[in-house]
């Protein structure tokens, strides 16, 4: 790996850690005030009654060490990253991975707990009177928390590695003057100026030219961008519909403000009224 490309690879990282960290910190705190005054509602519903401090307190005892235990889990992400791990890896790493978060988180909470109840509240707190219970019941509920901050981190890395690779997609077009285009497990390196029109099919983007199509994973938006860097006059004429300017040979009205647009290829492209401005240098 290139210097260059330890420097992206190492800012994509910091970017995935800050922005899924803001995200699960916010939702965790947000938890944290839900659970804190659920559970005085809760104990008031059955007649008995509970402290509002101590239950923060009881709450915040366990949303401190998730919080800590984040940075870990962002760690665990950046070395075995959901994308691109084997499974054979991904799942004895992940069963030791939840087996020590949630040992961590238990044993930290429990003697937090127990220890500072005495102290603030006056009174003891036992939280191992069961211990296999306890800790069973406790498990259950860190492995669902490990599950969604593992998966916020994955899908933060993922709109990160689209966004970069949209990001080199665009300079390589503008170095080179060629479209890169992902077509199932394949990537293709297409002349810009072989473009004649693209189409929008779901996820996917019908990409034609004098030789053929491609179905390509992309956006229309994203792959006029390409194109302008690659210095192609794409025209967007509909919704769906993307065409090269230089190939358009006749724009005829077809009621309505619509157009219908015939390329030199002969292929005839409809063009919506909300778009009939863009054509107008044609």
């Amino acid at each position: 790996m290139t210097r260059t490309e330890r420097q992206i690879e190492d800012g994509t990282d910091r970017r995935v850690a800050l922005y899924a960290g803001l995200f699960t910190y916010a939702m965790t705190l947000g938890h944290l005030a839900v659970n804190s005054t659920s559970r005085v509602t809760d104990f008031e519903r059955i007649g008995r009654e509970m402290a509002p401090a101590f239950s923060w307190f009881i709450e915040a005892t366990s949303v401190v060490y998730v919080l800590l235990l984040f940075i870990g889990l962002i760690l665990l992400e950046r070395r075995f990253p959901l994308a691109s791990t084997r499974w054979t890896v991904a799942i004895p790493v992940h069963i030791i991975g939840v087996l020590a978060y949630a040992t961590i988180h238990i044993f930290a909470m429990a003697w937090t707990r127990e220890a500072l109840t005495p102290l603030l509240f006056g009174f003891d707190y036992r939280f191992f009177e069961d211990p296999v219970r306890e800790f069973v019941y406790e498990l259950r509920k860190d492995v669902l928390t490990y599950a969604s901050h593992f998966l916020v981190l994955s899908g933060f890395r993922a709109i990160e590695t689209h966004r970069m690779e949209a990001i080199g997609a665009r300079a390589e077009a503008r170095r080179t003057h060629r479209l890169t285009l992902k077509c199932g497990g394949r990537i293709i390196r297409l002349e810009a100026d072989r473009f004649d029109s693209a189409r929008a099919a779901g996820n996917y983007v019908e990409v034609h030219t004098p030789a053929g199509g491609h179905l390509a994973r992309i956006t229309l938006s994203e792959l006029e961008k390409q194109l302008t860097e690659a210095g192609i006059d794409a025209v967007r004429v509909h919704r769906s519909w993307l065409v090269n300017r230089a190939r358009i040979a006749e724009i005829a009205p077809t009621g309505e403000g619509d157009v219908a647009i015939t390329l030199e290829s002969g292929a005839r492209i409809p063009g919506s009224r909300r778009y009939r401005d863009r054509l107008a240098a044609a």
